[in-house]
Parts: C-alpha cells; sequence; structure tokens
C-alpha cells in the first residue's frame, strides 16, 4: 500500500460495505440502498450523493480504483506478453507425448497467457477378461492470438493505418450523385426533423 492509503481515516462498516457494493454495480444509489434498505429511492440518492462527496470516503473510493486500474503501460505489456508467448514453456515433452505444466506456468507468470484449457479422459474397457481397462487422456490447450496482440501492438505504433476503399458497380469508380435543389431540401428536412426528435426524446 502506498502512504496516501495508509494516511486515510478508515471507513465505518457500513460506508465500507456502500463502497464495496459500488465497486460491484458502478451504481451509488443502489450501493446505499442495499446496505441501507429502509431507504427510500429518493432518500438513499441524496444521502448517497452526500457520502460519496465526503473528501474522505472519495479518497478511499479513489485509492481501490487505482488498485484495480489497469494503465496503458500493463496493457501493451500484456499484448507483448501474449505476443511472445511460446506454448513449449509451459509443457513437459517425453517419449510418450507432452502435458501442461500449470505449476511452471505459474512459478513463470504464464497462465495469463493461456486462453482455454480442455481435458478429457476416456476410458477404455477390455473385450476380453484378460485384458485391462484403458484409459486416453486428451489436452487440448489455447494460448491468446499472438498474431492479434502483435497487429494491436503494431496499431498502436501507427504501423497500420485502416483503409477503406468505395467503388460503384462492377468495381467502377464511384460517381457523385446529383440531385435537384428540392431532393436537397427535402433531405435536409428530414435530417432536421430526426435530429429534433431525438433532441426532444
Amino acid at each position: 500500500m502506498s502512504e496516501e492509503i495508509k494516511e486515510l481515516e478508515p471507513l465505518s462498516k457500513k460506508h465500507q460495505r456502500v463502497l464495496d457494493q459500488y465497486l460491484i454495480l458502478f451504481n451509488q444509489t443502489k450501493a446505499y440502498q442495499l446496505v441501507y434498505p429502509k431507504a427510500t429511492y429518493e432518500s438513499a440518492r441524496t444521502s448517497a450523493a452526500a457520502l460519496f462527496a465526503i473528501p474522505n470516503f472519495s479518497a478511499h473510493l479513489q485509492a481501490r480504483l487505482a488498485e484495480v486500474h489497469m494503465s496503458a503501460e500493463e496493457a501493451i505489456k500484456l499484448l507483448s506478453d501474449m505476443a511472445r508467448g511460446d506454448i513449449a514453456q509451459i509443457m513437459d515433452v517425453s517419449g510418450m507425448g507432452f502435458s501442461l505444466n500449470m505449476q511452471r506456468a505459474q512459478e513463470l507468470g504464464l497462465t495469463k497467457l493461456i486462453k482455454k484449457v480442455k481435458q478429457k479422459t476416456t476410458t477404455h474397457l477390455p473385450k476380453n477378461e484378460s485384458d485391462e481397462d484403458r484409459e486416453v487422456n486428451e489436452l487440448e490447450v489455447e494460448l491468446y492470438d499472438a498474431q492479434a496482440a502483435i497487429d494491436k501492438i503494431l496499431k498502436i505504433h501507427g504501423k497500420y493505418v485502416d483503409k477503406m476503399e468505395l467503388t460503384g458497380k462492377d468495381g467502377a469508380p464511384l460517381q457523385p450523385e446529383t440531385m435537384k435543389p428540392s431532393e436537397i431540401a427535402e433531405r435536409v428536412a428530414a435530417l432536421l426533423k430526426k435530429k429534433d426528435d431525438i433532441n426532444s426524446g
């Protein structure tokens, strides 16, 4: 914890619960009502606004948000890890096949690169009494897409520019649309009406 968080005055138990509920719901009034169920909607809204305006409560909220906030640098670092992800780092390979080593993945901090793990065990029953049961284990491991991560990083660095080329019928160049003045007036009136409808709604 930072020095700034240590200097904050502790919240009461109920105020701490309001804060906890807010960080789940991101709705001040609902968070307040869960802790103070007897409060009406209006009184909960007023009381919640007053509570969130108290400097100490607000400071606790900002400190909690800072704990979970992901910076742009952290996001780019995670994308870089995904782009460099190598499944061999978390696999044990032997003459009999390979297996996922989750302990090694945890030790190396690579579990965040795993998108999906699927394991299936099939038991084959013997046809004869002299034979034994046979188990077949299938393991499917999927890492996050390295190519997608590389593409995002290149876009961040301005190496990709999204372009859209529009063409007319059969790939011919687009021809400018010619409109009569009366058609232009009709379209403008329709757009203004739509804007008024949106503003009044």
